[in-house]
Order: structure tokens, then sequence, then C-alpha cells
């Protein structure tokens, strides 16, 4: 009688035919899968490590930022020439007074109107700065306005602070201080001599 040993040296079982096909597949997807990774996390390197930083109200155009912040440091010490109005708000004044301050902060805002038009005179290059630089324009108008609204009611001898426009929850003078300070321009924010409140 013969024994055959089935546990050593024996052919195993013969894969089925389609089993190499899909130990193909199988390696493919990982392949696949591996790739997607690696372009994933290479794009997150790049976009927190080496892509360039840039908020929404941050120009290219470096060189007129910096024209612009020589143009308000003139005109910044044209308004430090005129009378001191570091006082502040005067809790009684007479109208002498009234009249006196209204003529003092209108000078400034003359000299603050002179300052942005030369500034804007030149746009920056390209579309999106352009865009940018005159949607900020329209913030210093506003502040314009918010300052003659104050000087017409000291000339009509109305006691009360100044008070600023409210855009996005705060005064015109956060957006004005946040473009300013984002593309180093520091000279060109907004006048703090009145304060301000938030209409």
């Amino acid at each position: 009688m013969t024994i055959t040993d089935t546990t050593t040296g024996g052919p195993g079982p013969r894969p089925s035919a389609d089993e190499p096909r899909r130990t193909k597949g199988a390696i493919a997807a990982r392949v696949g899968l591996t790739f997607i990774v690696l372009a994933l996390v290479g794009m997150w390197v790049y976009a927190f490590g080496f892509a360039k930083k840039q908020g929404v109200y941050v120009l290219d155009d470096e060189a007129w930022t910096e024209r612009a912040q020589q143009i308000c440091e003139t005109y910044e010490a044209k308004r430090l020439e005129l009378v001191d109005m570091d006082a502040g708000y005067i809790e009684n004044p007479t109208e002498e007074q009234m009249i006196q301050r209204a003529d003092v902060v209108d000078r400034a805002t003359d000299i603050l109107e002179e300052e942005l038009a030369e500034v804007f005179a030149v746009l920056p290059e390209s579309e999106r700065d352009q865009k940018i630089a005159t949607e900020y324009q329209g913030f210093y108008n506003v502040l314009i306005a918010d300052r003659r609204a104050y000087t017409e009611r000291l000339r009509n001898f109305e006691l009360g602070p100044y008070l600023e426009t409210k855009i996005d929850g705060g005064p015109v003078t956060n957006i004005l201080l946040d473009f300013t300070t984002a593309n180093r321009m520091k000279r060109c924010a907004p006048p703090g001599e009145l304060g301000g409140d938030a209409l």
C-alpha cells in the first residue's frame, strides 16, 4: 500500500484564473492612492511654507505703496504744524472755541484731501491692485465726510463728540488702519487727533 504525504512537498492549490488580475489591480490602486496623498501633502506644505502670503487688501505693487508712504509723510508734517489739536474733546467750550476748533480741523482735513489726491493720482499697475486701492480711496472719502460733518456741528454750536461711519461693525478708521498697516503705509493712516465713536 502506498501512502501519499499531503503535508509537505506536494503542490498547493492552483490559483484561480482571475487572481493575478486582482493583485495587479490592488497594486495599481495603492500606487494611485499614495500619489494622491503625496500630492495633497505637497500642496499643503507649499501653501503654508513657501507660498506668498497675501491678504485680501495687500497690494502687490510695492513701488506704489512706497511712493504713497513718502507722500503721506510730507503731508503729515504739514498737519503737525497746525495749532495743537491734541486737547481732544473740550467739555464746556465757548462758542469762540468751537469755531476755532472747527477751523483747525477743517484745515487739517484740507491737507488730508490734498494728500489723498496726490496718492491716488497714480494708481497701482495691476487691475487687482487698482480695484483694492480705489475701494480704500472710497473709505477715505467716508472719513473726510465724517470730519466735515463734525466741524459743521461745531459751527452750529452743537456740542458733541466726533463720530465716524460704521463699516463692518466698527468705525471706518479701523478698516483704513488695516489697509495702511498691511501695506507698510503707516504715514497714510487716518489722523487720530479727534478720537471718534462709530455712528
